[in-house]
């Protein structure tokens, strides 16, 4: 099955408000999506998105975005992977 690429940019990102206004919809997340770490691990194991793995979403620009986003990003990199490890979810986010 192909990739899905997904390009990000995180250049002028303030706080997880960005990240997900950016994030969700480039995965066709359902309207009732949440905006935090618990609601994106629960949508890639239940299958919630629109586009299906394998999906590789990379975050541009992140030394451009504030500090508080680049720590929130390593956070997200490990829901990406927390999903991968314990579910086989073909699904990764690389910061760039």
């Amino acid at each position: 099955m192909p990739v899905t690429r997904i390009m990000l940019d995180a250049a002028g990102w303030q706080d997880f408000r960005d990240i997900y206004a950016a994030l969700l919809p480039a995965l066709g997340a359902p309207d009732w999506h949440g905006p935090n770490l618990d609601a994106v691990y629960d949508a890639l194991v239940a299958g919630h998105y629109r586009i299906r793995p394998p999906i590789v979403v990379t975050v541009q620009a992140v030394n451009q975005a504030s500090q508080s986003m680049r720590t929130y990003l390593a956070r997200l990199v490990t829901v990406f992977d927390d999903a991968q490890a314990q579910y086989g979810i073909d699904a990764r986010l690389v910061l760039a």
